[in-house]
């Protein structure tokens, strides 16, 4: 089939690669001048297939007064009265209950363990230069008690095939013996030593040269989709500022863009934008080698070859793009904090922002969309980089099969 792919970040890009792989001719187009943009640019930099909590769970729900009040660092809620707006809180919040995120999180580790393997597959293939770590990841606990929980959580990872350890603060200090100047108290942590890191920007870019070269993949860069074009019920192009592009399919995988090109044909997705914050600096000689993720702050560290980047933050505050001052002083802050001689901060870049694009479960939407013609690879949330691989192998052979 010649199939057209709606989008340039790491998931248009990885939903492309499969595609092309599986043998069908594949057209991707992007609206920004290069591949690796929007919130594939910025974000943690973690590899996290062991980690892939969806955001709605109980113990959010028992600090939802907290964060309405705006008493809560990590999480930031302003209500909007639309009405997709109010359908999705309403969804998310019932989503806060144990079955249903323990549903979910099932769901979103057995595609963690198909992306991790997806990875591998690609690599063995493509040498791809993306700032690739392989040292696991870390996740930092306050006290014994939450430690213990974590406990609990690291059983039914195991039963989906991931290797957990849990560790005492002694030996998360033999682990990474830069945690001796974590700026925190910690009384041990979680470590999955199959975690990876790596810049998701430069890994979609790196991608999308190899498989026009290698693959015959076509990417149109600086082109903006209007709409998709639909006749007699079925999708069969997009309708570009400059014209018409046909096909016998078409994959929406343009992220947080992906409400509004459904909504062209009068489909409606469950998505809302969730703000994330980063910022990159020169690393130091006392800057970690593993990812980290500290659980009370909420705040993510991946070493990327020479730099360190700090991700924190999911703000539900409306569909602007922009850095908030106040939340780039928070995470500026805090990474001086927990972190002071980690990285050279007075050089890092100007803080980052992106939109992650959220379904109410954390689960995203893969696959066909209801709509003859239209398959969907969005809704990934923060969790993008790491499923990107997975998602697009399992939509690949959906679209194979019919």
């Amino acid at each position: 089939m010649r199939i057209i792919v709606i989008g340039g970040g790491v998931i248009g890009a990885t939903s492309a690669t499969w595609l092309a792989k599986a043998g069908h001719s594949v057209e991707l187009v992007e609206q920004e001048p290069e591949g690796g943009q929007g919130v594939s640019a910025g974000n943690g930099g973690q590899l996290s297939y062991a980690y892939v909590e969806p955001l709605a769970g109980p113990d959010l729900w028992a600090k939802f007064p907290a964060i309405l009040l705006g008493l809560d660092s990590a999480v930031r809620i302003r209500p909007r009265f639309s009405r997709d707006a109010l359908s999705w809180t309403a969804a998310f919040l019932a989503q806060c209950f144990g079955p249903r995120q323990r549903a979910a999180l099932s769901d979103l580790l057995h595609l963690a363990a198909e992306s991790r393997a997806a990875m591998a597959e690609l690599l063995a293939e493509a040498a791809l230069d993306f700032d690739h770590g392989q040292r696991g990841k870390l996740i930092l606990y306050r006290d014994q008690r939450s430690l213990d929980g974590a406990g609990a959580l690291a059983e039914i990872k195991r039963a989906h095939g991931f290797k957990i350890e849990v560790l005492d603060r002694a030996r998360c200090l033999a682990l990474d013996p830069a945690l001796g100047g974590y700026g925190n108290d910690f009384a041990g942590g979680v470590y999955a030593p199959q975690d990876e890191s790596g810049d998701c920007g430069k890994f979609t870019r790196a991608l999308l040269a190899h498989v026009k070269d290698r693959l015959g993949v076509e990417v149109h860069t600086s082109t903006r989709v209007l709409r998709l074009n639909a006749s007699n019920g079925r999708i069969c192009g997009i309708d570009l500022t400059n014209g018409t592009r046909m096909a016998d399919a078409v994959v929406l995988a343009a992220g947080i863009d992906a409400p509004r090109l459904a909504a062209t044909i009068g489909l409606d997705l469950p998505i809302q934008p969730v703000k994330g914050y980063s910022i990159t600096a020169p690393a130091r000689a006392a800057a970690p080698q593993v990812s980290l993720t500290d659980r009370g702050e909420k705040i993510v560290f991946a070493r990327l070859a020479d730099r360190l980047r700090a991700a924190a933050f999911a703000d539900l505050d409306g569909w602007s793009p922009a850095v908030k001052p106040d939340r780039a002083v928070a995470l500026q802050a805090l990474v001086r904090k927990l972190f002071p001689d980690g990285a050279d901060w007075d050089r890092a870049a100007p803080v980052w922002a992106g939109q992650r694009p959220m379904t109410p479960s954390g689960r995203p939407l893969i696959g066909a969309s209801g709509r003859p013609g239209l398959y969907l690879n969005a809704g990934h949330g923060g969790l993008g980089w790491t499923l990107a691989c997975g998602a697009a192998k399992r939509l690949a052979a959906m679209i194979s099969t019919g």
